[in-house]
């Protein structure tokens, strides 16, 4: 074991100390994922690779991270995923756009996201009330986990670890986090499968022929996209800077909501999503204002890029080992009934609900019930790279009635707390008879194509 340990000091310095540690990972797996052909055409991201590199290197395999430094770092996903939220609604500009126009696909695009949702939490809680809380003696929370990784990924499970630990669940946390890992995977990989079985049976639209390799550049040595502008004289202070004050004001008006509910109604919140709601009530402010002509919201998508990149490095290098193995059967059997209901929401339902596209618009949708916003988009490029179908622009109109409350948002953070008072079997029940009538109001609301052609070309 190196000694890392003995450089620790200062809170402030554990924090850099911890925060280099993670800079390292990925800075090494960058280099790695640029050299490799195989990783390439996996469309593995640096981040879950340096992830996998800082496990391997953890307390658990080689023993050359401490275990007390490693568990340190694994409440670095808690605090990125805080900032992450609330940039969710920040500095996004008034839409003049009329969304009648747009019902037939917006309507089944939305529902088709708590549709995911709610089976994904219905059936694992069913799975836990009638398997493994008798079989394993599981604990009854472990029915909200597939949820949270899946369709909240490595940042709502690293933001609900606290929550389990105020419910006598520590174990939540890195079961969660191997939740998400296991989606991301699945979205990757198994989002490239059904794209080339999409091609070979002619579902895809666009795309005619087996999907390989990323044909997007990788990085830029001369001619580079603009990532950002300034926006204010850096005589004035750093754009960056200016940014981050809104940030900061999002997250203090998210802190002000959890204390007045942990002070006044002795409800413990998670901090993540009312950073977001504080964003969204900044962001009113701010669109009335002359400062909207200050904020670039691309500027608070890199800063957003940069949370996310800490969180999942950090969320996959702190897993812990002991607990996915003392949870391998629940995980295992979760994993296929969570995917099994993935698919069959894609095949099945998409086109009957789509009136155009539908492999597009469902694809996107795998892969944000599988990974993260950033996988929905890699597949869909992947099948659609002109960007000929309006999927992308019907997922991110789909995201602003989702994120706020399903996936990480209010409802994901309440889901335990509902397991405890109405017991793992009764919310099973409940959210899983809810996402059969989802279904069934698209079929009877005039959303439903009674005989649909799987075949697009």
């Amino acid at each position: 074991m190196l000694p890392i340990e003995n450089i620790a000091g200062s809170t402030t310095q554990n924090l850099m100390l911890y925060l280099s540690i993670i800079s390292v990972l990925i800075f090494v797996a960058t280099l790695i994922r640029l050299k490799s052909e195989r990783l390439k055409k996996a469309f593995i991201p640096a981040s879950l690779l340096a992830g996998f590199i800082g496990l391997i290197l953890g307390p658990h395999v080689l023993k050359i991270i401490p275990a007390d430094i490693m568990s340190s770092i694994a409440g670095l996903p808690g605090n990125m995923i805080v900032i992450v939220f609330a940039i969710m609604l920040l500095g996004v500009p008034k839409s003049d756009k009329s969304l009648k126009s747009q019902a037939k696909t917006l309507v089944p695009g939305v529902l088709q996201f708590y549709i995911h949702d709610f089976f994904q939490l219905g059936l694992i809680c069913l799975a836990t009330g009638l398997i493994f809380e008798p079989l394993f003696g599981t604990n009854p929370l472990f029915g909200s986990t597939f949820e949270m990784g899946f369709l909240g990924g490595h940042g709502t499970a690293g933001g609900m670890a606290q929550v389990f630990k105020d419910l006598n669940w520590a174990d939540g946390g890195d079961v969660a986090s191997t939740t998400a890992t296991i989606g991301l995977m699945a979205g990757i990989f198994g989002g490239m499968a059904l794209i080339n079985i999409g091609v070979r049976k002619r579902y895809t639209k666009y795309l005619t022929t087996k999907a390989e390799g990323n044909a997007e550049k990788e990085y830029y040595p001369k001619e580079r996209p603009v990532g950002s502008s300034t926006t204010i004289s850096s005589d004035v202070v750093e754009t960056f800077a200016f940014h981050a004050g809104l940030i900061g004001i999002a997250i203090l008006i998210g802190w002000v909501i959890v204390w007045m509910s942990k002070t006044y109604l002795s409800f413990p919140l998670p901090l993540f999503p009312f950073a977001m709601i504080g964003g969204w009530m900044l962001n009113k402010v701010i669109q009335r204002t002359s400062i909207k002509d200050l904020v670039d919201r691309n500027v608070l998508l890199r800063i957003q890029g940069l949370a996310l990149e800490i969180l999942i490095t950090s969320a996959v290098a702190s897993i812990s080992i002991p607990v996915v193995l003392a949870y391998w059967k629940e995980l295992l059997i979760g994993t296929v009934i969570v995917l099994a209901s993935t698919l069959v929401i894609f095949l099945w339902l998409s086109p009957r609900i789509f009136p155009e596209d539908w492999f597009e618009h469902g694809i996107m949708r795998y892969g944000a019930a599988t990974g993260v916003a950033a996988i929905a988009y890699l597949l869909m490029r992947t099948c659609d790279p002109k960007l000929e179908s309006d999927a992308g622009t019907m997922y991110a109109l789909s995201s602003t009635f989702m994120s706020p409350y399903i996936g990480g948002g209010l409802l994901t953070s309440a889901y335990p707390l509902l397991i405890l008072s109405m017991g793992v079997m009764n919310v099973g029940l409940l959210f899983t008879g809810l996402a059969i009538a989802l279904i069934l109001f698209l079929k009877f609301a005039g959303f439903w194509i009674k005989n649909p052609t799987m075949e697009q070309r």
